[in-house]
Parts: structure tokens; sequence; C-alpha cells
């Protein structure tokens, strides 16, 4: 699908009644941010472009974007500044993450108000990762907030130390592979910088510190060959502990021409070798330092769980605070136009099985179910064999998905029956449902019910 544009024949065009834009894309034209944009529609996330302020202006207040993406290497860096400051004003209390191309050093100014700021060269897969990252972070920050809102409603007092952003500690980065001397200046350029820079030789090295610890982002040396540094940057990519960690490639752009495989793989950015540490140093402390308000977010919603919230037997939320917050969802969902899926899973186990085994396996699904979910995502039990799961900003095809992924590992599950020699599986059925427009969180829920 290619980018929808905003301005044409000189004019501005009308709102199609049938559009929905859920990115702004501002560029003059062709570009990395133009490609991106294309990949952008390909993954559901709908695309507008403007070329100027004016139009982005228009654009925004018109189609109620959820992120930006501007093209600033054709304008001041002042004026891309002024007008994120303008888009984020339209946006009002709406989340909306700005990400930005330039090419401008650490002492320019202003590069607080972007979620992200790429410095060229930038590639269009890098690109859409990033704003995908931008707008998951800017959700679960929302989420967070309106989980405390609830709390708070529900008269059950203080929330817990956690639920105050964690203090951010120094940046922490893992270099793998040979020590270059490019490696070595680049190691004293982060450290200047305040990060702790930890060395792995070898790969097996590498995944026991990745085991043992957390990192900000890791930078693999792929100056020589390159698929030691693929290899270790897929298996991040299949682990959902080390998904989110930014992998970085050390390249020699000379003689490196897997640039599309690099980023296919699921590198997060590629340096050259050859550049000013300053800039690269750069690009690895923006990249940790995103990661690292990934996770102080993910801490907010620690926080937020009670045990006047949490059901002691699941670790799932309980009915009470699911029905409360279901509407706070329904209602923030509505007033900003944005997507909302409720799926609910029944599980019933075989009729032999006996009732103290039977609810031994509901007690344990509703444990995975939290494991299982995004930390926006909303999970309680409703009842005897029914769990829902609540995913804010995500439509009804992806999290049809996301329920596809919960049923496959729960039907890999054994379950204990009394006899050893003869565990069970649970029965699964799945509904999910979509908010419609000014549906209420009683209609959506009873859609979800509904078994017809």
């Amino acid at each position: 699908m290619p980018v929808w544009s905003f301005y044409e024949s000189g004019g501005i065009v009308k709102q199609l009644m049938d559009f929905t834009a859920r990115i702004l894309i501002v560029t003059h034209g062709d570009g990395v941010v133009f490609e991106a944009a294309g990949r952008l529609n390909r993954a559901g996330l709908s695309t507008v472009q403007a070329r100027t302020h004016e139009e982005a202006g228009i654009a925004a207040a018109d189609f109620t974007v959820e992120g930006v993406v501007i093209d600033a290497q054709d304008r001041s860096f002042e004026d891309t500044v002024t007008l994120a400051k303008h888009l984020k004003a339209i946006a009002g209390e709406r989340p909306l993450p700005i990400l930005v191309v330039a090419d401008i050093d650490e002492s320019t100014p202003g590069e607080e108000f972007f979620a992200s700021v790429l410095r060229p060269p930038v590639h269009p897969a890098q690109l859409e990762a990033r704003l995908q990252a931008a707008l998951r972070v800017a959700l679960m920050e929302e989420e967070a907030v309106q989980r405390r809102k609830t709390v708070v409603a529900l008269g059950q007092g203080d929330l817990q130390p956690g639920a105050q952003t964690p203090d951010a500690g120094a940046l922490s980065i893992l270099f793998v592979g040979a020590a270059a001397p490019q490696f070595i200046a680049l190691k004293n350029a982060l450290e200047q910088a305040g990060a702790e820079v930890t060395a792995a030789m070898t790969s097996f090295t590498a995944f026991d510190y990745l085991h043992d610890r957390s990192f900000d982002a890791i930078v693999l040396n792929a100056l020589g060959e390159n698929e030691p540094a693929f290899t270790i940057v897929a298996a991040m990519r299949r682990n959902t502990r080390l998904f989110h960690v930014p992998a970085i490639l050390l390249v020699n752009s000379n003689s490196f021409t897997d640039v599309d495989e690099a980023y296919a793989r699921g590198a997060s950015d590629l340096l050259d070798a050859s550049v000013d540490e300053a800039d690269s140093r750069q690009r690895i402390l923006g990249l940790a330092r995103e990661r690292q308000r990934h996770e102080q977010t993910k801490a907010l919603f620690e926080g937020v769980r009670t045990a006047a919230v949490v059901d002691k037997d699941t670790g799932l939320f309980n009915p009470s605070f699911f029905a409360r917050h279901l509407g706070r969802m329904t209602r923030r969902a509505c007033e900003i136009n944005r997507p909302l899926a409720l799926a609910v899973i029944r599980a019933a186990a075989p009729p032999d099985i006996e009732k103290v085994y039977r609810e031994s396996a509901q007690r344990q699904l509703g444990g995975m179910l939290r494991h299982l979910v995004r930390a926006e995502d909303m999970a309680s039990r409703l009842g005897t064999g029914a769990f829902a799961i609540v995913m804010p900003g995500t439509t009804k095809a992806a999290s049809q998905i996301a329920a596809n992924r919960i049923e496959s590992v729960i039907d890999c599950t054994a379950f204990e029956s009394g006899n050893e020699d003869r565990p069970f599986q649970l029965e699964l059925e799945t509904r999910v449902v979509e908010l419609r427009a000014r549906e209420s969180s009683e209609g959506l829920l009873q859609r979800a019910l509904d078994e017809d």
C-alpha cells in the first residue's frame, strides 16, 4: 500500500471518509523516511504524509495520529523542535512519540522533545523498528498511569513504592568479540560518558553474561566475519527476555555488504568503524537510553499490582479491578480513536478428571497467562474456566495472532491428573473481539462471552 499523501496538486486534500492514518510522516519526498512509510503501511500502521509544518499540524489534528516521523535532514533542527512542540500541543494529553532523522551532535539542544533521534545513515527497517518500540513504550507509560488511577478510584490506599518511576542507573553495555583497536577507542568513549562496558571475547562468554546479567545494549564486533554476530542477534530475537535489547554491529563499511541481512536478522544499528567515536557513542547511548526507559516503564506495572487488585491464586487481576479498569480502557480508546481488543479463553478439562485437579489446572493456567501477555495487557480470571485478556492499542487481527500464540503454548502443557502415567490437556476455545465506536465495556465483554 503506498503512502497516502496529505498534500496533492498544490492544495490540502480533504480527509477520506474510509481512511484513518495512525502515523504522520513529515518529509519533502523520497528518502529513507519515505521508504520506511511503505514498510509501516505493510505492517498495518497506515501513514499520511505532510511536506510542510502547516500540513503536518492539520494532519495531526484531523487524523489523531499515534506517532510521527520527521525527516530533518533538509530542514533546520531548530524548526523541527518547534514543529515537535506544536504537534505535542495538538495531541494534548494523548501520548505522541515523535522520531526524527537528523544529523546532529550531542550538544545540539532540543533532543529531549523526541522519543528517538536517528542519525544518518538510517535503514528503513531500522526506522520501522524504532517507531514500533516508541509506540509500545508510549502505550505502556499511559496504561501504567491509567492503572494507577483505577487503583486509587477503587479506594485501595497508597500504591507501593515501585509505582513511582525507578531511578535510572548507569547504562550497561556488553561488547562481544575480539578487542580490535576500534573497540578500545569506542570503549573509552563510552566510559567517558559514564557507561559501564563489559567485554566478552567469545560467543560462549557473551551468552553466560546475558544469562546472568541485564544490559541496556550489546555491541557485536563484525569487522571480520559476519556470521557469529548474526547468530547472536538472531538468538536474542528468539528469546523473550533479550528480544528488546538493542544489538549493534560494528562493521567496516567498505567491505560490509549484508546491510539488509543484518536488519532482517534483528540488528538495531550498524556502526561504521571508520567514523568518529563520538558519533558511534551517540548512537549506542541513544539506543541504550531507550532500552532503559522501556525497563523503567515495565517496573511501573509491578508497583500497581497491590494485593487488593490481584487474585492470589493466579497472579491475575481480580474481577473487581478488571471490571472497573475495562471501563476506563474502553472510554480512553474511544476518546483518542485507538484500537482495543478483548480475548476470552475458555478452558475445560476432560470430564473424567477429578475436581481437585481441574481446579489446580485452572490456577496453573492463570499463572501461565500472566507471563504470556505484554505488560500493558490486562489479564483476569472471569470465573471457572474463563479468562479474559484486554489488549490496548491492538486490532482484532493482531490480537488473534497473540491469542493463537498463547493457545499454542497451553496446548503443549500437560496438567497433573493424579495419575502420573496419565496427565491431561485442557480443551481451549478462544473468542477475540475489537471495540466498536461508542461501545461500552459491558457491551464489549458481552460480545466476547457470546458463544454464537
